[in-house]
């Protein structure tokens, strides 16, 4: 499983990436799936285990989350895993 990070703006997004990479998190950026903003934006998609760590380095950083979704092996998405 993964979970699925959107954040309020790029900037927060190349922000986030970098931290998590800085503390050898791999993480992809992709584009925000359509079935959950029509809006273009991009999130950061990381393995599931690894939420909490994340989320704690985005509070200690004053990163914001608008909203963590999970993935499934098939793709599917379910709402917030905060």
């Amino acid at each position: 499983m993964k979970c699925l990070f959107l954040f309020e703006s790029i900037h927060q997004v190349m922000r986030a990436e970098k931290l998590l990479k800085e503390k050898g998190m791999e993480v992809d950026l992709l584009p925000v799936p359509r079935e959950i903003s029509s809006d273009c934006g991009v999130a950061i998609e990381m393995v599931l285990g690894l939420k909490e760590e994340a989320m704690r380095l985005f509070e200690e950083n004053k990163i914001s989350i608008v909203e963590c979704y999970t993935r499934d092996q098939k793709g599917r998405l379910g709402r917030g895993v905060w």
